[in-house]
């Protein structure tokens, strides 16, 4: 029973690739010798761990594992129920970014996070925000809007993420939409860092290169990159800020910094779980690949693109890709 040293030891770890390891191998000893407790401590901590490393399959399938043990009215066996329902934010924000997940599975899962919530009397406003991320990420404007807005209007509980995350997830909204003006005022206590957390100023920092771009501020544009980039480079849980930077920097015709960041990135953005993430680095590198050289990353580029939007039923990203 060695996984029982596993995990006496996995909690002085960092979250490292090598902690998912170390978990994985605890979860299947748990399982093996049906040490259920075990078992669910471990896939929390997974949870956690593979959120900060950039992994959420391995999320969902312990997820998944968790939800139907608390459903279990039978079971023995407690799973701290607030703790469960944070992490659903977590798992409903990333399925619509798996190319192979279909719209319908994408639309059942946040029905069962809607009806779970409201069994448990808990405010549907982290539900309005995913599912306002999940318009986003299939490219559905006006679906985004009438979202946004019930997201805006519900109160929230404690199950409400910290104020940075909402701000920052308004920027994203905001640049989404292409309404520059309101996403650099929503921006400006993140920019200012008045408001911060584990993954803010790093996400705001990749919209608003962009936005202050839009907006003819080239000072602030660069200023977002500069501080930006440190924060995401060769991170995996931040390949979405980091494609976004890239793209500043291709249209602003910075082609040699441009290419250093491909080169560094490009290895981890290929090994990324999340077509999304690969998708939006990889149109951002699009006008820099060698036609000869680069052949597979261009059929790369462009399968992926027609895949979400055919899962989507739009072209959302295949009008990105031809701007």
């Amino acid at each position: 029973m060695d996984y029982l040293n596993d995990l006496e030891s996995v909690w002085g770890m960092d979250d490292t690739p090598e902690k998912v390891k170390v978990l994985e191998r605890i979860i299947a000893g748990a399982d093996l010798y049906n040490n259920i407790e075990d078992g669910i401590e471990a896939r929390e901590m997974l949870i956690d761990t593979c959120l900060t490393v950039g992994l959420p399959k391995k999320q969902l399938q312990a997820f998944s594992w968790l939800i139907k043990k608390w459903e279990d009215v039978d079971s023995d066996y407690y799973i701290d129920t607030d703790n469960l329902f944070w992490q659903y934010k977590w798992i409903c924000y990333y399925v619509p970014t798996f190319d192979e997940v279909s719209k319908a599975q994408i639309d059942g899962l946040l029905n069962d996070m809607k009806e779970k919530f409201e069994q448990q009397n808990y405010s549907l406003r982290p539900y309005y925000k995913v599912c306002t991320l999940a318009a986003m990420s299939m490219g559905d404007v006006e679906k985004a809007k009438e979202l946004f807005e019930k997201w805006s209007t519900t109160k929230g509980d404690y199950l409400n993420d910290c104020p940075a995350c909402e701000t920052s997830v308004q920027v994203h909204y905001f640049c989404f939409i292409q309404d520059y003006e309101t996403a650099e005022k929503t921006a400006k206590p993140i920019i200012e860092g008045k408001q911060l957390c584990a993954k803010v100023p790093h996400f705001t920092y990749g919209d608003m290169a962009l936005a202050y771009l839009t907006l003819g501020n080239e000072k602030m544009a660069q200023e977002c990159f500069d501080k930006g980039y440190p924060l995401v480079e060769k991170q995996s849980s931040l390949l979405t800020p980091l494609g976004q930077l890239l793209k500043y920097l291709v249209l602003t015709n910075q082609t040699e910094k441009a290419r250093e960041v491909i080169n560094t990135n490009l290895e981890i953005v290929l090994q990324a779980k999340n077509g999304l993430d690969r998708l939006i680095f990889l149109q951002a590198a699009y006008p820099l690949f060698d036609r000869e050289k680069e052949a597979d990353l261009i059929e790369m580029t462009k399968a992926l693109t027609a895949k979400f939007d055919a899962r989507n039923g739009n072209n959302y990203y295949q009008d990105l890709l031809n701007k």
